[in-house]
């Protein structure tokens, strides 16, 4: 796992990303999510993130646009966000702008 997991409090955890931000890694907050009580705030930290895959963002934006656990991204680069908002995460405020699966 290319993250650390602290619990902040009742029903919010935070992720802080590692220096790269991989598929496997994607895939493991994936399964984090589903693991987790609805309604669950996620914060993840991608400020050490220097190597990130557009394919893992593709994954991420999935579970962004799921509405399951409400996600909070916390220092993305400017790329990572416009990558994003091409699978339809609006950079603003992480609303989805349509109704679509984005893979």
């Amino acid at each position: 796992m290319a993250f650390s997991i602290e619990r902040r409090g009742p029903g919010v955890l935070r992720l802080i990303m590692g220096h790269d931000f991989l598929t496997e890694d994607a895939w493991q907050i994936h399964e984090l999510s589903d693991r987790t009580d609805s309604g669950t705030r996620i914060e993840l930290d991608f400020r050490a993130v220097r190597d990130c895959h557009d394919f893992a963002l593709s994954l991420l934006a999935r579970d962004l646009l799921a509405g399951r656990v409400l996600f909070d991204l916390q220092g993305m680069s400017q790329h990572q966000e416009r990558v994003l908002s091409y699978f339809g995460v609006s950079a603003g405020n992480r609303e989805p702008l349509g109704d679509f699966d984005p893979i």
